[in-house]
């Protein structure tokens, strides 16, 4: 059983999750809510399926500060008590892993807030392969993807309709609908853990990208 936890963003989720089934997902957007629902839901897991973990697998963003370290400091102690091991999942990889193309240059762009996004480019169709990451402005979008690229975003990021019309003018193939979740987490967990191995439960940090400036 793999636990995953991904408090990158307004949504706090936590799944039970092993070979292709999820046995248990709890969500919520509730705000400022995450550090009282992360442990309300795992133990609400625990306690229904009886059946503990072997791997954790958070989410290590980019997103949220204050999500992030939430997150990876739950983990983190349920990791150091139980003497299990823990992987760290790119929310990059999170939506390649879902839609990412064979034939087709791919980025994925994740809400930044402040009218940016975070830009990652992905090499050939190997989601654990990121060529460069970066932050940029939401209305210099379209100079930064290549003519027929893919590119693939969160669900609900907000693009305005004249960023998307030319990138379709471009003849950028979009894919704006993919949700994350614990579930999916827990997924591309698994085979991070199986290809490339466990993170150092002690030396593991979140994706910033931006320099720390305050909560957020």
């Amino acid at each position: 059983m793999i636990l995953a936890i991904e408090t990158s963003s307004t949504l706090c989720s936590v799944s039970f999750w092993e070979n292709g089934k999820t046995f248990a997902e709890y969500e919520s957007d509730a705000p400022m809510q995450h550090a009282t629902l992360i442990g309300q839901f795992v133990e609400k897991g625990l306690k229904e399926l009886k059946n503990p973990p072997r791997l954790v697998a958070v989410a290590i963003g980019p997103g949220s500060f204050t999500g992030l370290r939430i997150g990876l400091s739950y983990a983190q102690g349920f990791c150091f008590g139980r003497e299990i091991p823990i992987v760290g999942v790119s929310n990059h990889q999170v939506l390649a892993s879902q839609k990412i193309s064979k034939t087709k240059e791919t980025f994925t762009i994740i809400d930044a807030r402040r009218n940016e996004v975070y830009l990652a480019k992905h090499k050939n169709d190997e989601i654990f392969e990121i060529e460069s990451h970066q932050i940029i402005a939401i209305e210099n979008l379209v100079e930064h993807i290549p003519t027929s690229a893919q590119l693939i975003g969160q669900q609900g990021i907000a693009i305005p309709e004249n960023i998307v019309s030319e990138l379709n003018e471009k003849g950028i193939d979009l894919k704006l609908d993919v949700k994350y979740s614990a579930a999916k987490v827990a997924q591309i967990g698994k085979i991070k853990s199986e290809k490339i191995g466990n993170d150092n439960i002690e030396t593991i940090e979140p994706m910033y990208i931006r320099p720390f400036a305050g909560v957020q």
